[in-house]
């Protein structure tokens, strides 16, 4: 009876995404020799898709604008890639939390416009309501997958993560 049951378990992660207090969020820790929340302010100041940014107690907070997914990028063809994540444009609010060379992403309130297949989304819409079930308490299977999820998930990591481009020694 346990095998049956842990084959019906329902996913609450997937990636760096999972569902907390009923709303699908995305959280990473990264590592970085040295970062403060200085570096990293002055790094997402410069970046077009990155507004708002505050000091907090433990980093600094902001607002992410109309990310979109470069799905060609990470290896996936149109084919591939299902409408909502070729078309989608996210935004949400962010914290960063800095603390011993290392920094902890989190990205919540994640609302999505685009072609979702089955309708057209103009205005901004809760990424939960499309991706949880059961009233945001589970991942819906649909978008556990590495072309879903797996490439919002590449594409948030790949927005946030510090790049340190001042070459180094060299």
């Amino acid at each position: 009876m346990l095998l049956a049951s842990m084959a019906l378990a329902q996913p609450t992660t997937f990636g760096n995404f999972k569902v907390e207090d009923q709303e699908i969020i995305y959280q990473k820790v990264f590592t970085e020799e040295g970062i403060t929340a200085a570096k990293l302010s002055e790094y997402y100041q410069k970046q077009d898709y990155i507004s708002n940014i505050k000091p907090t107690e433990t980093g600094i907070s902001f607002n992410m604008n109309d990310v979109i997914v470069d799905y060609k990028k990470f290896q996936f063809s149109q084919v591939g890639t299902p409408p909502i994540i070729q078309t989608g444009r996210y935004s949400s609010n962010v914290t960063v939390d800095v603390r011993d060379g290392r920094y902890r992403v989190t990205v919540q309130n994640i609302q999505l416009t685009g072609n979702i297949g089955y309708k057209i989304i103009t205005e901004r819409e809760s990424l939960t309501s499309y991706s949880t079930k059961n009233s945001g308490t589970l991942l819906h299977p649909d978008w556990c997958k590495p072309n879903m999820l797996g490439l919002l998930d590449q594409a948030f990591t790949d927005k946030l993560q510090f790049v340190n481009k001042d070459g180094g020694d060299w």
